[in-house]
């Protein structure tokens, strides 16, 4: 049964994409990273004067016969499922987009048939179980031209450091510390076309360049460097930087803290958002980290302070890193005290 909808589901893709992306089992590559594919022409959707799709067609039937959707392209379709612009696409979402994805066939499907076709799409593209597609795995579904920045634009909120430097480290190819000509190059023509559909002329190019070096390159060094990538970015500012953190830190501050990082809710943190604090507070003490030895050094503090070794911390464990030993960590009153520099 579900073997059967699997091949429904790369039947539907087929006949609007390319048949090389969908004849064989869901492709491997993630957005941002070269899959070793042929390379396509890349799809650009004509639109009305306004920029919209024309009402009444399917989001999906307008790329009937297309190869590769451009950056801006995916973009509309991600913004389109989206409904609730939360970052994921879930249930309801899900289901309107396996219905625009069939009647672009020119085929009605039953509610109880989605059902079991939502199951089957997440069995083969939820690669983190969690009951919804992300940006990534949609970019999996879909063909897409490659764009390592469009997952971070699509994000709804603003990039985090822990982004900042995955993007800096995919865009600085020599690992010199700065971005040059090629390398910043590259960068512009990705962060357009996560906007607009468009082609750069050489000559164009070269005026864009010059407008973002007299705009952002503060020495006048003719490279680009993290600090100045991060204005161009609009990377805010660290959060941790309004913190006292070298005087007493009350309860409220921390709690405050906590709950910034703590972007999901679920009262841990871990993954990006583990990185996103740790990061912060390193930077809070000017040390700058790239993003391997950010990993590293969360590695090496979840052995120190994940006390119940479940690989997230809970907002006890992380009193224990911010509160004086003299202070009872899961009462998380009295005051704190972070080393100075």
């Amino acid at each position: 049964m579900i073997a059967k909808a699997k091949r429904r589901i790369r039947k539907s893709l087929c006949g609007i994409f390319h048949p090389s992306h969908h004849t064989t089992s869901p492709p491997s590559r993630s957005m941002g990273r070269g899959s070793g594919a042929p390379h396509h022409q890349v799809l650009h959707v004509d639109r009305s004067e306004d920029g919209n799709f024309a009402k009444g067609v399917s989001m999906l039937a307008v790329f009937r016969g297309k190869i590769v959707l451009s950056a801006a392209d995916f973009k509309d379709v991600w913004e389109h499922y989206d409904v609730d612009c939360n970052g994921y696409i879930e249930e309801q979402e899900i289901d309107k987009f396996l219905k625009d994805l069939f009647e672009a066939q020119g085929q009605i499907i039953s509610k109880s048939d989605i059902a079991g076709l939502r199951a089957t799409l997440l069995d083969c593209y939820d690669l983190n179980h969690d009951g919804k597609i992300e940006i990534a795995e949609m970019s999996r579904i879909l063909p897409v031209e490659e764009n390592f920045l469009l997952k971070f634009k699509l994000q709804n909120r603003p990039i985090s450091n822990t982004n900042f430097l995955r993007i800096w480290r995919h865009y600085d190819k020599d690992r010199s510390g700065v971005l040059e000509k090629s390398e910043l190059q590259r960068f512009i023509l990705d962060l357009m076309k996560t906007n607009k559909n468009i082609t750069i002329k050489p000559k164009e190019m070269d005026q864009i360049l010059e407008e973002i070096l007299s705009h952002f390159d503060q020495n006048n060094n003719g490279l680009i460097e993290q600090a100045e990538l991060r204005s161009i970015l609009k990377v805010p500012e660290n959060f941790l930087e309004e913190m006292n953190l070298y005087d007493n830190l009350s309860p409220e501050q921390f709690t405050k803290i906590f709950s910034h990082y703590d972007t999901n809710g679920d009262g841990f943190l871990q993954g990006e958002e583990l990185l996103d604090i740790v990061g912060d507070l390193m930077r809070r003490v000017e040390v700058h980290l790239s993003i391997e030895q950010l990993e590293t050094l969360c590695q090496n503090l979840l052995s120190v302070i994940d006390v119940d070794s479940d690989g997230r911390i809970s907002q006890t464990e992380l009193a224990g890193l911010f509160f004086t030993s003299s202070t009872d960590p899961a009462s998380v009153s009295g005051s704190a005290r972070m080393p100075h520099k």
